[in-house]
């Protein structure tokens, strides 16, 4: 087996890593760098040459994941796309989502790049898809190649992918995976027995704090939290990414409530795609793994977050917690603007539920909180602003911390480890505690385009 490389090797970007074998060429995932547009975003398929694609197997629904695969299908129409069922309905509406994303982003002038793809090439991808259950096995290559998923613990119809050739070789690409449970979804399953390669992922690989945090003092910790600023009469502003995060928080307030520790009478703002994607979740609670197959998004009351100016100046007048999109709070989205009417308040809050990249507006307000900063600029077109609501983050990832990263190759045995999905720091100190844990594995940490032989 041969791996490359296709898309960004050092961070965290387009997902795409191809593999040769001798009688098959794939890619695992065809995402494309949510921090890059246009053709830049996506993965360098030029590099492949004339080496085929046959195969891609797609382990779940986020755009670095999923972005590039109509110009996968457009570059190989001949190729055939394996996903999960709960996936594919999700990829369907990512990908929709995408075209009306890129559409405006080009029309206000904020993008050069007129649409990667349209809504027609998201029929092709239909057309091109086949979507295969939990363990059971699908050839690839008959007599040759098979392939099998496992459940990743990531979020919903997210899967590793185990290959196994003909004459034995057991290749397991975790894809972002979770050993540990959240609160709609159970923890990953992976194979039984050995692998011989193990393709890994190390998002959370430079974060020594992960390691240390549990998600029972996590969720206290934010509970307690909510209660202050709700008590005196704020609004509470959670940005999530409306595919994954949203629903999990959403969980986690409506568990708050039935307990009585939130007052049934504040209301919980949603809108947009997450209320999509939680549709998504209810319909498919009993066909895919679930800590409690009963319960529905939707059934934690949530209030439409509203059309109108006033009536959204409205909203945030009373005590209420807004769930919103997008995580980053990037300009011109709905949690950008609530953010810019409630930073300057000190009744109010600014949660942060996941990663905040530091160059993006909720990575910028994080970093000037927690260093004592007393301005932020969320928009350039308004300003400077001051800073006087509270700032926190809670550490509620969807992914394995590292400590859980390396027990799972100690569990899983394979010969070689080849690190993905991190950025440099996060892949040498995988790299350094596998070598000093795990005696005769070879870890490789590939650069873009780098060719390895396994």
């Amino acid at each position: 087996m041969r791996f490359l490389t296709l898309g960004n090797a050092t961070d965290i970007g387009a997902s795409c890593h191809y593999l040769s074998f001798d009688s098959c060429g794939l890619v695992l995932d065809a995402g494309a760098d949510p921090n890059l547009e246009g053709p830049d975003s996506l993965p360098r398929f030029d590099s492949l040459g004339d080496r085929p694609i046959s195969h891609a197997i797609i382990t779940h629904a986020h755009h670095d994941h999923i972005g590039a695969i109509p110009s996968l299908i457009e570059a190989y129409p001949h190729v055939a796309v394996h996903m999960t069922k709960a996936t594919w309905q999700l990829t369907s509406m990512m990908l929709e989502a995408s075209v009306r994303l890129q559409r405006r982003r080009y029309e206000e002038g904020s993008s050069p790049y007129p649409t990667l793809f349209e809504y027609e090439h998201i029929d092709a991808v239909q057309d091109a898809t086949r979507t295969h259950a939990y363990e059971d096995t699908f050839e690839l290559v008959a007599g040759d190649l098979a392939a099998r998923f496992y459940y990743s613990g990531h979020l919903l119809g997210a899967a590793g992918v185990l290959l196994t050739t003909g004459d034995g070789m057991r290749v397991f690409y975790t894809s972002d995976t979770n050993i540990r449970p959240q609160t709609i979804v159970p923890g990953g399953h992976y194979p039984k027995e050995a692998v011989d390669v193990l393709i890994m992922e190390c998002t959370l690989g430079a974060d020594p704090e992960a390691e240390r945090v549990t998600r029972k003092t996590e969720e206290r910790r934010f509970l307690q939290s909510l209660q202050k600023v709700l008590r005196r009469g704020g609004t509470v502003l959670l940005p999530v990414f409306m595919l994954g995060r949203a629903q999990e928080v959403l969980c986690m307030l409506g568990s708050f409530r039935e307990r009585g520790q939130i007052n049934k009478g504040f209301p919980i703002y949603t809108a947009g795609g997450l209320r999509q994607v939680s549709a998504i979740y209810d319909a498919t609670r009993y066909d895919t793994p679930r800590l409690d197959p009963d319960f529905e998004v939707f059934s934690v009351e949530q209030r439409r977050f509203p059309r109108s100016q006033k009536a959204k100046r409205q909203s945030i007048r009373e005590p209420s917690i807004h769930v919103l999109s997008s995580g980053m709070m990037v300009e011109n989205t709905m949690s950008n603007w609530v953010a810019q009417e409630i930073v300057e308040d000190e009744k109010h809050a600014i949660f942060l539920v996941g990663f905040a990249k530091e160059d993006l507006p909720a990575g910028r307000l994080l970093h000037a909180a927690m260093n004592g900063a007393e301005e932020v600029v969320l928009d350039p077109r308004t300003g400077v602003q001051t800073i006087a609501c509270d700032v926190d983050r809670f550490r509620f990832s969807g992914h394995s911390h590292r400590r859980d990263l390396v027990a799972l190759v100690q569990r899983l045995s394979p010969r070689k480890v080849i690190l993905v999905h991190g950025d440099t720091e996060a892949r040498a100190w995988i790299s350094d505690e596998i070598t000093r844990a795990c005696r005769g594995v070879e870890v490789l940490s590939p650069e873009l385009g780098e060719d390895v032989e396994c």
